[in-house]
Formats: structure tokens, sequence, C-alpha cells
């Protein structure tokens, strides 16, 4: 099986017993919010191998400048830790303070390294392109405090986002357990129309097994609720999809919509995951026009080896000539004989109670949606004042 990212798959979950042998500083702990707190769990469980924690100011500077970790492994997206001024005054490199979940209990600690600030616009625009506001991953930036902390960490128990939380290690049992010496993995935050499934299928036809893993966790308003993603994806599997070379888990963590960067980050989780094969399909992690429509795909050109080989595949949707999803590689039909199914689209429908057409999605994913309650995420009053 492909090997973890480094070479080595990061196991940072100590165990309750060994709490008090870490002499963490309990007064001077930190709490996390949900999104630092995924961060935290996705460390020490291996999907961010071989990041063991929150990076310092060299391998920040690293990843943001040459996508790269200070010893040179590739790795696009910083994983941070950030605090405010009191925290700071409280915090003394060498030592082990405790993290806490958004809840206020204590599931973790942090050896601290390095406690550094940082210049948020260069951050911004290396990340992201832009320093543009209407970025929600910019915005994310912008709102974050002065400081970062580096430092290894420590879990203290497995939690899980949900029952369909796979671990790395475990969904290398699984494909071991299936005899998948070949895996191809998708991602989504999006619940799945007819092009998804094109995709999905061309991959898995090259492969023993397929993964699809959503990503969960802060999106932006008008994107699908987790539950629904997961349900839709359920009815959508149970009814076309082999079940033993198909199977269906997680990826806790927010969207980032970094475009070029994200893909390759999303790629690392899944080799960490077990995969050799990984899909990138059109705008991968893209948001308005920030992006070209192939920009994530392009960049894979650019970089070394990653140890998973990408899958490129361009716009596919429904041919009423060839009576069928096809893509632009196979289709000699005009654009008059196309019908594509937008994501942007088919929202658009549902929101006004209009069923989509089954040649831009299957029925049960369409009225499964239909019949959830409030399937969309809400703007915030917050979020439109950022605005």
């Amino acid at each position: 099986m492909i090997e973890p990212h480094g070479g080595k798959l990061v196991d940072r979950v100590v165990g309750e017993k060994h709490r008090e042998q870490l002499q963490i500083r309990l007064a001077e702990s930190i709490r996390l919010d949900q999104d630092q707190y995924q961060d935290l769990l996705n460390i020490a469980t291996g999907r961010y191998s071989p990041i063991e924690g929150f990076l310092d100011r060299n391998d920040f500077l690293k990843v943001i400048n040459d996508m790269t970790l200070e010893d040179g492994t590739v790795w696009p997206l910083p994983i941070v830790l950030d605090v405010s001024n009191d925290e700071v005054d409280a915090l003394t490199p060498g030592e082990k303070v405790g993290l806490k979940d958004p809840h206020g209990e204590l599931v973790g600690a942090i050896e601290v390294s390095e406690i550094y600030k940082y210049n948020e616009k260069e951050a911004a625009s290396k990340i992201f392109g832009t320093t543009d506001r209407s970025h929600p991953g910019v915005r994310n930036l912008y709102q974050r405090d002065d400081f970062f902390v580096g430092g290894t960490v420590f879990v203290f128990d497995q939690y899980r986002y949900n029952e369909f939380d796979l671990l790395p290690r475990e969904t290398r049992v699984l494909f071991e357990h299936r005899g998948w010496e070949s895996v191809v993995g998708f991602q989504t935050r999006n619940a799945p129309h007819r092009a998804h499934e094109y995709i999905q299928k061309s991959g898995l036809e090259r492969v023993d097994g397929l993964l699809v893993q959503p990503k969960l966790g802060e999106k932006k308003p008008g994107d699908y609720r987790d539950e629904v993603i997961l349900g839709a994806y359920q009815k959508l599997l149970e009814s076309y999809y082999p079940d033993q070379r198909t199977a269906l888990t997680v990826f806790p963590s927010k969207m980032n919509y970094a475009g070029p960067r994200e893909a390759i980050f999303d790629a690392l989780v899944r080799k960490n995951q077990g995969c050799s094969h990984f899909i990138i399909g059109r705008d991968h992690a893209g948001v308005k026009d920030f992006y070209g429509g192939f920009d994530a795909q392009r960049i894979f050109k650019e970089i070394e080896d990653l140890g998973i080989k990408p899958l490129f595949y361009d716009f596919a949707f429904y041919c009423t000539r060839c009576d069928g999803m096809v893509s632009e590689k196979v289709c000699p039909h005009d654009d008059d004989e196309q019908i594509h199914p937008s994501g942007t689209k088919i929202r658009e429908l549902i929101q006004n109670g209009e069923l989509p057409s089954k040649k831009m999605m299957r029925s049960e994913v369409a009225s499964y949606i239909m019949d959830a309650e409030n399937p969309f995420i809400e703007r915030k009053k917050s979020q439109e004042q950022a605005l």
C-alpha cells in the first residue's frame, strides 16, 4: 500500500492514562475554536502527516512561500494556532499547556516551541493569490488573532466527527481487507450530481476501489449542510455503486477555498488515508472567479512527484444526442445538445422548490435534498457586515 506522506503515519494520541506524565500547565490552557480543534485531531491521527504539531515560524514561512516544510517536504497550506495578546503573555516556550475543545473540555496539549507574529496581507497574497476580503479564505485569515503558537501536540483520545469518520489507519485496514491495491479518492463539498457520478465511476474504472470523502466543517453561506451531503451520498451509493468497490467516509476540516494549493492539500490527505490516486476536476476548491477553471490541475505539473497520482477530468455533462453522461473528450456534439449539471443551477432550483432534471441529478438524491429541512448554510449577520 502507498506510504503516508513523509514516510510515516503520525500518531500523537497518547491516551488519557499518560495525561499526568506530560506535566501540563492547565492554568494557561488554550481554548480552541471548532476549526482549530479539528486541525488538532487531524494532526494527532495522521491525516496531516508528516506534521506533528502546529507550525513554527520557519515552517510557516516555507509553506506560504515555497509550498514545502523546512525539511523540503511538500506541504501547501499552513496549519497554525492563533492566540490573542492576553494568551501570549501566559505562554512560555518549552512548556506544555493544555488544549481545550470549543466546549471547554481538556482534550490535549501543546509543547510550545515558538510564539510569533505574522504579516496577514503577505500570507493571504501567497496562500490565496489575493488580499480581497470578499474571498472567504482571506476573510477568515484576517479574523485570526495576532500571534501564532508553534509546537508538537498531544491528544488524549480518538475523538470522532461522526460515525462516518474513519481515521487513516482504519481506511488502510479497510482497503487491505477488501484487497484494494489501488484506490482513487474523491473530494467534495457538495451533494452529488450526475457529473460527479460520471467522474467517480470513470476513476473507478482505472483502480480497485473508490473512496468518496466529503470535506465536512466550516463552509460559506449557500453551501450544503454536512448532514445533507452525507445523506445524499448514501442515497446515491446504495442505488448506483457496487458496494464492495466503494467506501464513504469524511474529512473533517474547514474549506479554505485556496484553489490550487488546496487541491494539493486534499491529495496529500487522501494519500495519508491510503489512496494511490486522486481526482481533480474543474475549479477544485475554487470560489467565485478567483481561480481559473483548471488552475488546480496545472499546479500538479509544477511540483515534484507527490507519491499520489492525480487523475484530471474536464467538463462532464448529459448529451441528448449521445443519450447519456459524457465529457468533451468523447462527445462530438454541439453545445445546444449539452445539459450541464451545474451545482449553482441545481441549488437555485432546489431553493425555488423545483426538482432538478434526472439528467442533472439522480431523482433519489434530489428528492432527499428537497425533503431536508434547511439544506443550505445561511449567512450570518456578522458575515453580511464583513462584506
